[in-house]
Order: structure tokens, then C-alpha cells, then sequence
């Protein structure tokens, strides 16, 4: 594909993206791969260049949305939206006219286009703080209220490309599925943090792997790993994992322990069902048991496991949607969602049992002060001091904050961002 070609994919893609509803059960991810499966001309190089233009806008989406909105209009938005990206962000100004008028499969180079790239190529907002992190006004302002002098740095992070990472099963040398890897022409490396994590240095399926398809890896990132080794989990436990999902935490703690008793549970029991053909394939489906009854739990745990709803901000750079389709209104009623099902878990934690809270979120309200909160309210939780599990686990100087409960960040694990507390109960 000529240069001008995958610009005119972008901005297709681009389009069909915005011709749906942005909301918590949409991916730009399936977009594009629907679009990879019907293109199948486009080479690998091709795909990455689209792909990371497209995931660009969308990262940029605020800063390009705030551009495009108090401009002059070319009357289509998918365009608009392209070239503001590819003048700031995705190569200059020099660079995208040299896409038009690429060959058959090109933009055609018009007036009104000319003059659209003129008038926004000398813009500036360097000054607009909430516009150079990409945020909207007030999710600005609760990310300011999180890092203060270091939102943008933070910010700055989340537009970077996420890591690859697996999942190394117990017992399994990781230099030896680094050179099977490295056998099917698959560079990587140990994660620098987690003692059990590979990164791949380049996206590939790994599904059709015959290491994959015996168990012995499992795609998971590795803050994921690092807050599922910081729960805590003991041999001869009973966990409730309260807000399974798809799994992952579960999983591993199935993995790592020889005997466990997990009760795997959410309200979403479409996700919950994924876990049964994956615990299958890791051999542990005997340690695992699926509870649909969510709200009618009736066993008291060792240890309640909290991956509550969230903002999904520490995981902006997988799956940057999120961001777009997170308002204020929704923030506010994941905040009460998230003191809900701590509550709940409480509720279902044996006395010296511990309740584990873990969001995949960079943001205080959602974070620190949640565990303020509950631990004011309820006298008989004290929090567990995670320094202690971080030093055993990962043999990092990379500890952030004077807490203790853990905050992971991208600008510095180089990972998702997750936040971890564990709170027991002492009478």
C-alpha cells in the first residue's frame, strides 16, 4: 500500500469507528481487526501503520475533538479528525500532503482541503492544559487533583503503546519458553517486575501456539500479574474472587497454589463463562468453582478479592475507548459501585481474613480514597503494609509513594496502571 492509501484507510476506519456508539461494550480494537479481515491486500507494515494511526486519534481523540470543534469544517468529520492528527501528532503537515493525490487509492488534494490544512497548521494550544492531556475539562481536573505537577507527564504516558506481556505457568523456566518463543522467530524478554511474566516485543497471535494451547502460557499484562501476586493468597484458602471477569487473577492464583479453594464470581456472567475453557486449558479447573448467584453468596472467605468497575484509566493505552465514553455522570456512579462492593466483600471476610481492593485505575477517588473512606467507616479493618510483598515479589526498587497500599503507573512500572490494598478484618 502506497503511504496515500493507508491514510485513506485511516480515515474510513476512523469513520466506521464513530458510526457507533462509543460505550463500554465497544472495541476500536474489533473495528480494526474486522477491517484487517477484509483487506487482506494490506501488508504487515501496512497494518501497523493503521493501526497505530487509528489508535493515535482515538488516544488523541480530546485534543483532535477540541481542534475540529472550534475551526472551520470540511463537512466530514472522519477527515477532519485524520488531519488534525497527522499535523500535531502523526508526522506534520509536510508529511500528510505528501499522502494526497498518492496514486488511485489516494485522497484527491482539493482546495477546501489545502486551505483546512493551512488554517489548522498554525494552530497552537500548547497553553490549554486539559487540551495537551487529552482530557475533557473535568476529568482534567480529577487527574490535576490525583498528580498535581505531574499530569501531563502521567497523561503523556498513556498515549504510548502498550506492552505484550504472558504469563509463564508455575514450575516452567521462562528462559525456556523465551527460546521457544525465540524458535518461532518470537523475540522476547523477562518482565522486568513480575517473576512469572514474558514480554513479547511484537504483537502476534499467539493462540494457534502449542505452548499456548497446553497451558503453559497466558496472555496477561503484567501489572495484572504483579496485583495478583501482591494479593496475598495462601495455600489452603478459601478466595472469593468477586469480580472475576474473564479470569486472569483467578487463574493465577489457581496456578501458583497447590491448595486453594477459589469461588469465582461477577454480575456479568457472559465474561464469568470465559473462565471455564481457560481454566481447562491451565489444568486447574478443579480449584476453580463459577458461582452465578453474585448477590447471595453464602460462604465466608479466607480472602475477598475486589477487582471492582473503574474508570479503566491505568489502561488507557489497551483500550483507549474508554476514555471517550467515560462522562462524569458515569464516573461518579463507578465511585458508588466501587463502595458498594467493598461493602460486600466485608460483609463475606472471616475475622483475620483480608479483603483485597484492586482497580485498574491511576485515579484517587477511585483509589485512596475509597480505602480512606471504608477504613474510617469500618474501625475493625487496619491496612496491610504491601512494601513488605512488593520487596519479596519483585526485587524492585521501583516502590511508589509512602503508602501502604500499591498505586503501579505507566510513566514508571512501564505496565497498566493498577492500584492494590489489601484490608484485614480483626474482629
Amino acid at each position: 500500500m502506497t503511504p496515500g492509501a493507508r491514510l485513506l484507510s485511516v480515515v474510513e476506519i476512523i469513520n466506521d469507528i464513530f458510526l457507533q456508539s462509543v460505550d463500554e461494550h465497544f472495541s476500536s480494537d474489533k473495528v480494526i481487526k474486522n477491517w484487517i479481515r477484509n483487506n487482506r491486500y494490506a501488508g504487515s507494515k501496512d497494518r501497523k501503520d493503521i493501526t497505530n494511526n487509528v489508535f493515535g486519534i482515538i488516544k488523541r481523540y480530546f485534543s483532535i475533538d477540541y481542534i475540529q470543534k472550534n475551526n472551520i469544517t470540511l463537512g466530514k468529520r472522519s477527515l477532519e479528525l485524520t488531519i488534525i492528527y497527522y499535523i500535531f501528532y502523526g508526522g506534520g503537515k509536510t508529511n500528510l500532503i505528501s499522502r494526497f493525490n498518492d496514486g488511485p487509492y489516494a485522497i484527491k488534494m482539493t482546495d477546501s482541503i489545502n486551505n483546512y490544512i493551512e488554517k489548522i497548521s498554525v494552530l497552537n494550544f500548547d497553553k490549554i492544559e486539559f487540551v495537551k492531556c487529552s482530557l475533557p475539562d473535568w476529568l482534567y481536573r480529577e487527574f490535576y487533583e490525583s498528580f498535581h505537577n505531574n499530569t501531563y507527564k502521567i497523561c503523556e504516558s498513556l498515549f504510548q503503546e502498550s506492552n505484550f506481556d504472558i504469563r509463564v505457568k508455575k514450575g516452567l523456566s521462562r528462559d525456556k519458553i523465551i527460546q521457544k518463543l525465540k524458535n518461532y522467530n518470537i523475540s522476547s524478554e523477562k518482565t522486568p517486575l513480575s517473576p512469572v511474566g514474558i514480554r513479547i516485543n511484537k504483537r502476534i497471535p499467539i493462540n494457534n501456539l502449542i505452548e499456548y494451547k497446553k497451558g503453559l502460557i497466558e496472555v496477561q499484562d503484567e501489572g495484572s500479574q504483579l496485583v495478583s501476586l501482591l494479593c496475598g493468597a495462601k495455600e489452603n484458602e478459601t478466595i472469593i474472587d468477586l469480580c472475576a471477569g474473564a479470569g486472569g487473577k483467578s487463574l493465577l492464583l489457581a496456578d501458583s497454589l497447590n491448595n486453594v479453594k477459589i469461588i469465582a464470581t461477577d454480575i456479568n456472567l457472559i465474561r464469568l463463562d470465559k473462565i471455564k475453557d481457560r481454566a481447562k486449558r491451565n489444568k486447574v479447573e478443579s480449584k476453580i468453582n463459577i458461582e452465578l448467584n453474585y448477590h447471595n453468596l453464602n460462604t465466608l472467605a479466607d480472602r475477598v478479592i475486589c477487582d471492582v468497575p473503574c474508570s479503566g484509566s491505568g489502561a488507557w493505552r489497551r483500550r483507549p475507548e474508554e476514555k471517550i465514553s467515560l462522562t462524569k455522570n458515569k464516573f461518579v456512579k463507578l465511585i458508588e459501585s466501587q463502595r458498594n462492593i467493598l461493602d460486600y466483600g466485608a460483609s463475606l471476610t472471616k475475622i483475620r481474613g483480608e479483603l483485597v481492593y484492586i482497580t485498574c485505575s491511576i485515579l484517587n477517588k477511585e483509589n485512596r480514597s475509597q480505602i480512606d473512606s471504608f477504613l474510617k467507616d469500618n474501625p475493625n479493618f487496619e491496612i496491610v503494609d504491601l512494601k513488605y510483598s512488593w520487596d519479596n515479589i519483585t526485587n524492585s526498587k521501583k516502590w511508589f509513594g509512602e503508602e501502604k497500599y500499591c498505586q503501579l503507573l505507566p510513566n514508571i512500572h512501564e505496565c497498566d496502571g493498577f492500584f492494590i490494598a489489601r484490608l484485614m478484618k480483626t474482629n
